[in-house]
């Protein structure tokens, strides 16, 4: 699975647990909901500043939202 697959699913998995909706998130950190729904989806790359406001709207440290991401393919 590629890094980008793997990032937005991680977003989307954690906005979910936290029973929080697109729009949600994206006020909580700052962001559009359209610019989140994009990185959701994977139209649209995530620099590392919007998955730090992401991690702000979603209450978690940067350190934790990659905690998971073990190898990134540099194949992408």
């Amino acid at each position: 699975m590629s890094f980008k697959k793997q990032l937005s699913g991680r977003i989307k998995s954690l906005r979910t647990d936290k029973n929080l909706t697109a729009e949600a998130l994206a006020w909580n950190g700052g962001l559009s909901k359209s610019g989140l729904s994009d990185i959701e989806t994977c139209r649209k790359d995530a620099k590392v500043i919007t998955v730090k406001k992401i991690c702000k709207g979603l209450g978690i440290s940067l350190a934790e939202f990659f905690s998971v991401f073990n190898e990134i393919d540099n194949n992408d």
